[in-house]
């Protein structure tokens, strides 16, 4: 059966279409695999980013506590210091007045209420600066917090960075795998749709060569596998039960006439030869299968079989692909003569061509 060249043509489409499908989808899945990979490594960096604001985050919730603790004691303590300042200036200046004025009992009370005082102030500056300093201590610890996240967080915004653009290159192979497939499923329908007409075409040749057979009388069992050509004058040559194709070795051959009239009737290893013709003038007239012509090609290849027609037309095939034509005239001579240099081979699929391996 003769190779169609559309459906060749799109088997060739479809299996391209197939490889780059194929391809855009190891291209996508690679690009999948590296967008989870960047996917993975922004998780762990927004992880450790948390991390890093949490221990920032503590540190400054202690820093509000000490804050929010000493701050009101302190402000406290500022009024306690400025008011035993005061006491104390206004006692040392009472002891100094007394003093002044010869009271001597008055100035020594009044100089050690003043010292008092001083006490009381040094009491205040001393309890204030304890204070300060735990409040300094923690706004330090809250500052030593600051590198570790910002690190943390430059890390997680480069990481999302490579995520997006993985994900970004993910989605373009994605969209060429679709673009990719739906080309190759577009190939595959066309393919699909073109195989089924030659599949048609072919079974209805077949068909046609069925019902060719079965008007020639051809056995039921042979029916299936039969090879039909037709001569030029309509004549029908049927072959089947060969060894291997219908025509191989040890094939028979039914011919008839485009009326329907059987003029040669040959079942499967019968013996070649005028008594498979279907009467005496189709013997003398009839298209005929012939080896009691075959002869020597120009090139020294044998004849593999000839036929003749009923109008005196003869045709020898020869091994090597070469053909003569000839006539006959009233005295059986041959007149006309004509060589063709011809591969066999590639007249496989004519109707007017007999098969080439038929023996």
């Amino acid at each position: 059966m003769a190779r169609d060249t559309e459906l060749d043509r799109l088997k060739i489409e479809q299996d391209q279409a197939f490889q780059r499908k194929q391809s855009t989808y190891q291209t996508q899945t690679e690009a999948w695999e590296r967008r989870s990979a960047a996917r993975e490594a922004m998780d762990r960096a927004y992880d450790a980013k948390q991390a890093a604001y949490e221990v920032q985050n503590d540190a400054w919730q202690a820093l509000q506590r000490v804050r929010d603790n000493n701050g009101p004691r302190i402000d406290s303590l500022n009024t306690q210091q400025e008011t035993a300042f005061q006491n104390m200036k206004d006692a040392f200046d009472n002891a100094s007045s007394a003093y002044d004025s010869r009271d001597g009992a008055s100035a020594s009370a009044y100089a050690e209420e003043g010292r008092g005082y001083k006490a009381e102030a040094q009491e205040c500056v001393a309890e204030r600066r304890q204070l300060v300093q735990e409040i300094r201590d923690a706004r330090d610890r809250h500052e030593a917090t600051k590198p570790a996240f910002q690190q943390a967080k430059a890390t997680f915004d480069h990481a999302r960075i490579e995520h997006n653009r993985a994900k970004a290159r993910h989605e373009e192979k994605q969209a060429e795998f679709k673009r990719a497939k739906s080309d190759f499923e577009r190939a595959k329908d066309a393919f699909k749709r073109r195989l089924e007409a030659v599949r048609g075409e072919r079974q209805r040749r077949k068909d046609d060569k069925r019902s060719i057979a079965e008007r020639a009388g051809v056995p039921n069992q042979y029916l299936d596998n039969v090879w039909v050509s037709t001569a030029h004058d309509g004549t029908y040559n049927v072959y089947f039960g060969g060894v291997g194709e219908p025509a191989g070795p040890g094939h028979g051959h039914y011919a008839m006439e485009s009326s329907g009239n059987v003029t040669y009737r040959r079942d499967p290893y019968d013996p070649h030869g005028s008594q498979n013709f279907t009467d005496y003038e189709d013997r003398q007239r009839g298209v005929l299968y012939d080896r009691s012509v075959s002869s020597e090609g120009p090139r020294g290849a044998r004849g593999i079989y000839s036929i003749r027609d009923r109008e005196g037309h003869a045709t020898q095939y020869y091994a090597d692909g070469t053909r003569v034509s000839w006539d006959l005239d009233e005295e059986g001579n041959r007149v006309n003569e004509h060589w063709t240099d011809q591969n066999v081979s590639k007249g496989r699929d004519s109707r007017h061509d007999p098969p080439p391996h038929a023996r």
